[in-house]
Formats: structure tokens, C-alpha cells, sequence
């Protein structure tokens, strides 16, 4: 497994999930990879190839790596040697899945909706929710960056979801049900927008008018159906949606103009931002820093020393204790 991968000489088998052509500075084509399987994805780089080996390994191909296993900007990174397909190999056997299962995050979730008070909010909801159920429980929540992954969708939407009921509970003037639907609601076009669960790419719907448009036009649909197209509440509802990338240049067609929309943005933010914090940091030497990372503003990121294995900080805390009590000894001795 990748995960238990120790720095040296390493074979290994696993899905790639990126295959990008770089030069060298003599003009020799190599390939920028990541190897993935269920625990985890590898940095790795297949150097002095030709023009027709880089064609030969492409996204999707499940491969037998042999190379060497190193350190590189305190992130393990893997030299290919050589590479092997595994045509019999099943891709989902080498695919990360959502923390939780489908059957339990899709009763979460309706147990949500069921709470909600509101009878336009929670009837919409739940319709819009209807018309892509199994999808939602299934898909990704990106191609790349934060829950990209199957169930992932499902998975940030119920993250999201206890956070915003704690700040509803700390807030007590927000609409909760707005907010909640706004947080069901406000990737739920991924579906359409992503071709499939596992390396997904991008529907002609999806990059000609995406995932915010697009369920946008479900929660009209909805609404039309239900005769509630003129409430206040679906407008509410579809300005949650509209607004939550939190800027226009950031995608939005306009900005949160209510409490509940600017907290939506806010913890969509959250959430996603520190997924890609723990998954970037998890590769990190304690106590140095990683690569810079894009999508978090081309920042670097600093994993603290004391962020270790937990038998370690276990053996740590107990050696603390064991000095807390002999001096706690030594001191009752000295004071009779």
C-alpha cells in the first residue's frame, strides 16, 4: 500500500490518475505521474523517456511501478525504473472511497431535510435531492483538490452541514433551514456537471454552463412543479446557490446579500481548505515544510513537530506523566 511505503527501493501497484508530458532542459520528454490506490496517491516522475513512451501510460491504467522511493521538498516522491500494466486488475479496488458509506451519509442527510420546519424549504430540497439521488451518494465533490474522491459530494455536504448547525446554534437569528438547504443544495449540480464517479472529467453541461447554473435550473423546476416558483423562500433558496463561491470573479453571478448565504461560502471555504491542508500535510516531515500548493494560494505548509505517529505522542505523554510523578515524589519527601 502506498501508505506504508518507507524510503529506498519500493514496488508497487497502482492507479494513475495524472499523466502530464514535461521536458527537460536538454529537450528529453519525461512524465510528471501520481500513483493512487485505496490508501493513499505518490508523487512520481519517469525520467529520460521518448516521444512514443510518454504516450504509452496514460490516465486510467492500473501499472506495476518499480523505482526508487525518495525525499523530495519533504514529500515522498517515487523515480520510476519501469512501469507494467495490469490489464486484469479492477480500478475500484485502487480508488479512495468517502470516510463514511453511502447508505449511512444518505440517511443523514435526509434526516436534515425531514427537520426542516419549513414546508417550501424542506419540500424543494428534498425534490431537487430526488432527482439525483443515487448520484449524489456517489459522485465526487471535484476532480481534483478537496473530496475528489467516490462519496465525496456526499461526504463535504454532511461536513458542511455540522458546521453550519453549530453556527446556527451560535447565531441564533439565521435561518436554519435556509442554510441547511443551501448546503444540500449548493454542489449538488456536480452530478451533471462531472461524467462519473471515478476519474471524472467534465460533462459539454458542465463546462458550457456549470454546476451553480445548473442546479439553479433544478430548483426552478422544482419550485414550478410545486407552484411555490414565486415564494420567497425559493428565491432565498436559489440566491444561496448563486452566491456561494463567495465573489463573482471566483465564479459567482453575484455576492452572499444575506446571513445565511455569506455563511454558506464561508464554511464551503472552510471545509475544502482544510481537507487540502490534512491530505497536503499528511505526506509532510514533521517539523518541515511541503511543496507549495496551488490551490491554497501557492502557499507552502508547515507540519508541526508534535504532529506525529500517535504511539509516539502516547509513549511522549506517558514519559510526562512518569516525571509529573516523580517530582510530585520528591517533593512530598522533601517537605516531611
Amino acid at each position: 500500500m502506498i501508505s506504508e511505503l518507507k524510503e529506498g527501493h519500493v514496488r508497487l501497484k497502482g492507479l494513475i490518475t495524472k499523466s502530464d508530458v514535461g521536458k527537460t532542459n536538454k529537450n528529453v520528454p519525461y512524465l510528471n505521474m501520481i500513483l493512487e490506490d485505496s490508501s493513499g496517491d505518490l508523487d512520481c516522475k519517469f525520467w529520460n523517456l521518448t516521444e512514443e513512451t510518454v504516450k504509452l501510460w496514460k490516465v486510467g491504467m492500473i501499472v506495476e511501478a518499480k523505482g526508487d522511493l525518495i525525499l523530495y521538498r519533504n514529500v515522498p516522491q517515487l523515480r520510476i525504473r519501469s512501469l507494467k500494466e495490469l490489464p486484469d486488475e479492477k480500478t475500484l479496488d485502487y480508488v479512495r472511497y468517502a470516510p463514511m458509506n453511502g447508505k449511512q451519509m444518505e440517511e443523514e442527510v435526509d434526516v436534515l431535510i425531514e427537520n426542516m420546519k419549513d414546508p417550501i424549504i424542506r419540500d424543494v430540497t428534498r425534490e431537487v435531492l430526488n432527482m439525483v439521488r443515487e448520484d449524489f451518494f456517489a459522485y465526487p465533490a471535484a476532480v481534483r483538490n478537496h473530496h475528489n474522491y467516490p462519496g465525496g459530494l456526499a461526504y463535504h455536504t454532511l461536513s458542511m452541514a455540522r458546521i453550519a448547525n453549530r453556527v446556527a446554534d451560535q447565531y441564533e437569528f439565521l435561518d436554519r433551514d435556509l442554510l441547511i438547504s443551501g448546503v444540500i443544495l449548493h454542489d449538488l449540480g456536480k452530478v451533471i456537471e462531472l461524467s462519473q464517479p471515478v476519474l471524472p472529467e467534465y460533462t459539454p453541461a458542465g463546462n458550457l454552463i456549470g454546476h451553480i447554473s445548473l442546479v439553479n435550473n433544478l430548483i426552478d423546476r422544482v419550485a414550478v412543479a410545486l407552484e411555490d416558483e414565486n415564494s420567497e423562500q425559493v428565491m432565498l433558496m436559489k440566491h444561496m446557490v448563486l452566491s456561494h463561491h463567495g465573489k463573482m470573479e471566483y465564479g459567482s453571478p453575484v455576492m452572499p446579500m444575506i446571513p445565511e448565504a455569506e455563511i454558506l461560502s464561508l464554511i464551503d471555504n472552510i471545509d475544502a481548505r482544510m481537507v487540502m491542508m490534512e491530505n497536503a500535510l499528511e505526506q509532510v516531515t514533521p517539523g518541515t515544510f511541503g511543496p507549495r500548493i496551488y490551490a491554497l494560494d501557492n502557499r507552502m505548509l508547515y507540519r508541526r513537530k508534535s504532529d506525529k505517529a500517535e504511539n509516539s505522542m502516547n509513549e511522549d505523554s506517558e514519559n510526562r506523566d512518569e516525571k509529573a510523578s516523580s517530582m510530585a515524589a520528591a517533593d512530598e519527601s522533601s517537605q516531611n
